[in-house]
């Protein structure tokens, strides 16, 4: 008899909320789980610390659970730029440091307090980087140490959502718009290279968001005649439909729902669902 998988859960970090979805398996899929809270933002504060206070608050409980856990941190939290090519750059440590000065560049001496990370992407092509607060990032360790969890990854949202809701539709030129509550971050390839990236504050009306794409796709200065396939994700506006764009119709990916778990139990962790 083969041992059972451990479980998995996953804890998205947003500025207001906190979600956690626990998949279901095998014969206990009805057994998923799903915790959301919704708080205030403190703005004296760092942004993201209402959301790490409920994450400690959830993990105190026994519904915490056992197994593996990732975190996900909203965009909110996450700085992003593209790091270009260098031959000159010989090893992993040289690139992060290459990418932390070029935080430093736009942001100044509070890059110092971020921790930097860079896509694993293949020689010649740019690299995408992402900065998040170290105290947030020691701060989720430390939270997790004394459960009965082990935390497997913490990841940004782009890079989470890019991989598990729009890899499988996209080809080497794309422009893909992921969404959450009041942000959106825009993430374009040509040739199956990185070519731009950004983040933005996200209206609500569907034209407004419409807009913004295409103001996005004029600064990201895509080459070409034609216009890419564009990829919307918004895993909190489930039937969102918006305009053309550039003459092109976005496609809305919609993530799968949650085996096991059903719509009304998920109400509110949407995030954490498209993502489990």
């Amino acid at each position: 008899m083969s041992r059972l998988r451990p479980d998995r859960s996953c804890a998205v970090l947003c500025p207001d909320q906190l979600q956690v979805i626990r998949p279901g398996k095998g014969w206990r899929r009805n057994d998923a789980f799903s915790f959301a809270e919704t708080f205030a933002c403190d703005a004296n504060g760092p942004p993201w610390q209402a959301a790490l206070a409920a994450f400690q608050r959830f993990l105190a409980t026994a519904e915490s659970g056992t197994g593996t856990l990732d975190v996900v941190l909203s965009n909110h939290f996450v700085r992003y730029l593209l790091v270009p090519w260098s031959a000159h750059i010989a090893s992993a440590e040289e690139l992060r440091g290459f990418a932390a000065a070029m935080f430093e560049d736009i942001h100044g001496d509070v890059s110092a307090q971020w921790d930097v990370t860079v896509s694993a992407d293949r020689a010649g092509a740019p690299r995408l980087a992402a900065a998040v607060d170290r105290s947030l990032l020691a701060a989720i360790r430390t939270a997790v140490v004394p459960t009965r969890l082990r935390l497997a990854s913490v990841q940004p949202y782009l890079m989470a959502a890019y991989n598990r809701v729009a890899r499988a539709h996209t080809g080497k030129d794309f422009v893909f718009m992921l969404l959450e509550a009041g942000r959106a971050c825009v993430l374009a390839a040509q040739g199956g290279k990185w070519c731009y990236v950004s983040t933005a504050a996200a209206p609500e009306p569907a034209p407004a968001l419409a807009s913004l794409l295409a103001r996005e796709m004029q600064l990201a200065d895509l080459q070409g005649d034609a216009v890419p396939p564009v990829y919307v994700h918004a895993a909190h506006r489930r039937g969102l439909v918006l305009p053309p764009v550039h003459g092109a119709a976005p496609l809305v990916l919609e993530a799968r729902p949650l085996a096991g778990l059903a719509p009304t139990r998920g109400a509110g962790c949407e995030l954490a669902a498209s993502l489990a």
